[in-house]
């Protein structure tokens, strides 16, 4: 992978070679290595996408290709937070349209106990 750094004019700045790329906040670190403080626009692009020379222009094409989003730090805590929210919020719609489901069901006048499949036998 290459960290192309660049100004506001796309002029590249810095071109870093790495690997085991990590983000996080305005720090990037990879092979052992921290750019700390990254305030200059920067794109992560395979080795094999771009020529491009220290001095010379980023072309728009290879913006679009960046990558940067897929090695940004991931909190695992926040994570699985997410997933318990997540998961809080779809039992709570489930059990909502059970009630509505039971709710419609006895203004037809039908029996839910009918439906278990003991067939409401006790």
């Amino acid at each position: 992978m290459k960290i192309i750094l660049f100004n506001s004019e796309n002029q590249v700045l810095d071109i870093f070679l790495a690997e085991n790329i990590e983000i996080e906040g305005n720090n990037v670190s990879f092979d052992g290595n921290t750019l700390g403080g990254v305030r200059s626009n920067y794109i992560i692009v395979d080795d094999n996408q771009t020529d491009v020379q220290i001095g010379g222009k980023i072309p728009e094409l290879l913006k679009e290709k960046d990558k940067k989003s897929q090695f940004y730090k991931v909190d695992k805590e926040e994570v699985v937070q997410a997933d318990i929210n997540q998961l809080k919020q779809d039992t709570a719609l489930q059990l909502t349209a059970i009630a509505d489901i039971y709710e419609l069901l006895l203004q037809q006048g039908i029996d839910p106990s009918v439906l278990t499949s003991d067939g409401g036998v006790k």
